[in-house]
């Protein structure tokens, strides 16, 4: 009987190659197949932001989760089942589920993009490695009732500085803290979990930071990677991933 291509791990990656090569993940990534095989095959195809517990318990035997971030992202000198991450991997051992992460390649190849465009509502923008930048015609205030609208927020963390401006706008989805040093030309930087002395450097560059939150930006990663899936020829499921983090 011919191999079903459309249910083998080696083609399931060929496809997300096309759409994103893994080879522009950054040298610190770990992209790819994170746990099966290559000669492997699979029954349904999930996607979601996060391996977790819950995600993995909700999915049927024999599957591959496709998520934007790895679950192996550091070297792991043990793995004993019951601390994180080696929990997770033990359960989808358990059941046969097979993980592929599509992390800084699709940072880079749709997820700014797509957030700009259609959440943000930006239309005209260009996009750099990982950084997207536009134009705003409005003040700083303005911009953040925006974002909190369209990410539908409640609150903002914002480092605002002496810079009257806020005409030309940068955005990277995820952590984006460590980029604002290397940051030029630039009047407001949106991103996520931008640490303490970030917003230090931000203030002494003159640059107005907004920090959504790193879920709060990438949690539209199956609703980005599914309509490309099925254009493919391929069926998914999404699962939702939840914020580890509540706010009171």
């Amino acid at each position: 009987m011919q191999k079903n291509l459309k249910n083998s791990i080696s083609q399931i990656l060929v496809d997300l190659d096309s759409l994103s090569p893994f080879s522009l993940q950054e040298s610190w990534d770990n992209s790819g197949l994170i746990l099966g095989s290559k000669e492997g095959s699979f029954k349904q195809i999930y996607v979601a932001l996060e391996v977790t517990q819950d995600l993995l318990e909700q999915m049927e035997a024999d599957s591959v989760l496709i998520t934007h971030h790895p679950l192996i992202f550091s070297p792991l000198k043990q793995i004993i089942s019951e601390y994180y991450p080696s929990s997770l991997l033990h359960l989808a051992i358990q059941k046969n589920i097979q993980l592929i992460a599509m992390h800084t390649n699709f940072d880079k190849t749709h997820f700014g993009k797509y957030v700009t465009k259609e959440i943000l509502g930006i239309k005209n923008f260009s996009q750099e490695e990982f950084l997207v930048q536009f134009q705003w015609d409005n003040d700083f205030h303005s911009l953040c009732t925006l974002i909190k609208e369209k990410f539908k927020l409640q609150t903002l963390k914002i480092t605002q500085t002496t810079n009257p401006q806020c005409k030309n706008i940068g955005l990277i989805t995820g952590s984006g803290g460590s980029f604002i040093g290397k940051l030029s030309h630039i009047d407001c930087f949106i991103t996520g979990d931008i640490k303490y002395h970030d917003a230090m450097e931000g203030m002494q560059k003159n640059i107005h930071l907004i920090d959504c939150g790193h879920y709060e930006l990438e949690r539209y990663f199956g609703e980005i990677l599914l309509p490309l899936l099925t254009n493919l020829g391929y069926k998914a499921i999404i699962l939702d991933s939840k914020n580890p983090f509540s706010y009171i």
